[in-house]
């Protein structure tokens, strides 16, 4: 069967084969054109805090905040060879489990281990909210905090917020407002941002200007400052286009302080059958290159996630290495954060639980998009509390947080802090 060709968004696309029940439908809001199913427009839902939380938010200082690790496919990855590179060189700012971040948050079972959460309904709550900001990231250096998040209907590339205070926001800017010329203008989203040395490097999703099928790749790019400008490399830094594409990096650094990329290849941009895959590759010591091979280290092995698991984030935590992810499609009920055990940085990752850790609740429906960092007083879920409507339009999306603890059995959602002292 051959549907005509429907016109979203201003942008015109003309599918092959697909189910009558499918339609393609650009995530051009979002992150990346691909299949999924039609939605109704749902209910809105809205993360409400807590007034204790909210004391406790107020008082958070949070200290590094990526833990994370990517990885990509060789064909359009950018490499160089290790020869001459000085691990040194990388400042990890949210190694959670390496020798450093052991060292200032100690192996307290307290901390890892806080009580769990009693209200499965209420797990998190809101650090902010107005526009639409899916794929939340936080970024500390310098006393301040930095939201990075994706765009959706605002006029910057890479919007990044930043306070002293979590939760208190200044205005939004451009953290890449010159984007590569091979981007598409108006798609970016899932940013990450790593110190290395002297330098920041920022990574994003965005996709191939001038190519069809529409396929997304993950640039690069370089500031010495946080929240940029930064200065985009000319080339894409992983492009699997024979995946279907590459999307959400996160940089993962191991207990030896070596730093390795993490991310998912596209396969449901081409067939909604194809499982995607999570993959990792080590990356240079300046952060401009990736060391040696790729590894594909997971994809999905539970119904609920049906074929897709994206927006990795690899974690150490006690000697043991978890891969948070979300998983299903990004704009049904069903959209989930889960989280896997793995073997070692380069997999094999299966997942702890047949059920996912954080699933539709009260504060929302579908909610994923994670990212994870720590202080303190503990390890933090940062997420989108609701999934996407597209192709219809719907609510503004929030930044979440809640709570998390890594038990015998992996990680769990934890009760929220009454009182949180500075970081």
């Amino acid at each position: 069967m051959r549907l005509a060709s429907t016109k979203v968004n201003t942008h015109s696309r003309n599918p092959d084969v697909l189910p009558t029940f499918l339609r393609v439908i650009p995530k051009w809001h979002h992150r990346h054109p691909q299949f999924f199913p039609k939605v109704r427009t749902p209910r809105s839902h809205h993360v409400r805090l807590a007034l204790g939380i909210a004391a406790a938010v107020a008082a958070l200082s949070l200290t590094a905040a990526a833990i994370v690790g990517l990885d990509s496919h060789t064909a359009g990855a950018r490499t160089a060879s290790e020869d001459g590179v000085s691990p040194q060189l990388y400042l990890s700012t949210g190694a959670l489990g390496a020798a450093a971040g052991d060292d200032a948050l100690g192996l307290r079972t307290s901390y890892y281990e806080p009580p769990a959460l009693t209200d499965p309904a209420q797990p998190g709550f809101t650090i902010n909210s107005g526009a639409d900001q899916p794929d939340p990231f936080m970024y500390q250096a310098g006393g301040r905090y930095y939201l990075f998040t994706s765009q959706d209907l605002v006029p910057t590339n890479v919007p990044v917020r930043s306070g002293t205070v979590v939760g208190r926001w200044g205005p939004p800017t451009d953290a890449l407002p010159d984007p590569p010329a091979w981007a598409q203008p108006g798609v970016m989203w899932a940013p990450d941002v790593a110190r290395f040395g002297d330098h920041y490097m920022l990574y994003f999703s965005s996709m191939l200007r001038g190519v069809s099928p529409g396929t997304m790749c993950i640039g690069d790019a370089i500031s010495t400052a946080v929240a940029g400008p930064y200065l985009a490399s000319p080339q894409p830094f992983v492009c699997q286009q024979s995946l279907g594409g590459s999307i959400d990096p996160r940089v993962f650094v191991d207990a030896s302080g070596k730093p390795s990329m993490v991310w998912k290849s596209e396969q449901n941009a081409r067939s909604y059958t194809t499982d995607t895959e999570i993959w990792i590759q080590p990356l240079s010591a300046d952060g401009m290159h990736l060391l040696g091979q790729p590894t594909a280290i997971f994809r999905p092995d539970q119904s609920w996630q049906g074929h897709i698991v994206e927006a990795p984030q690899l974690v150490l935590v006690r000697g043991t290495y978890y891969l948070f992810y979300s998983g299903g499609w990004f704009n049904q009920p069903g959209y989930s954060v889960g989280a896997a055990r793995c073997a070692g940085p380069t997999g094999p990752c299966t997942d702890v639980s047949p059920s996912p850790l954080l699933a539709s609740n009260a504060q929302g429906q579908g909610p994923g998009e994670e990212s994870v960092f720590s202080n303190a007083a503990g390890v933090w879920l940062l997420y989108t509390p609701s999934r996407s409507t597209l192709p219809l339009p719907g609510p503004p999306r929030p930044v979440a947080m809640a709570h998390l603890g890594f038990g015998p059995s992996g990680p769990y959602l934890a009760a929220p802090l009454e009182v949180a002292g500075p970081a």
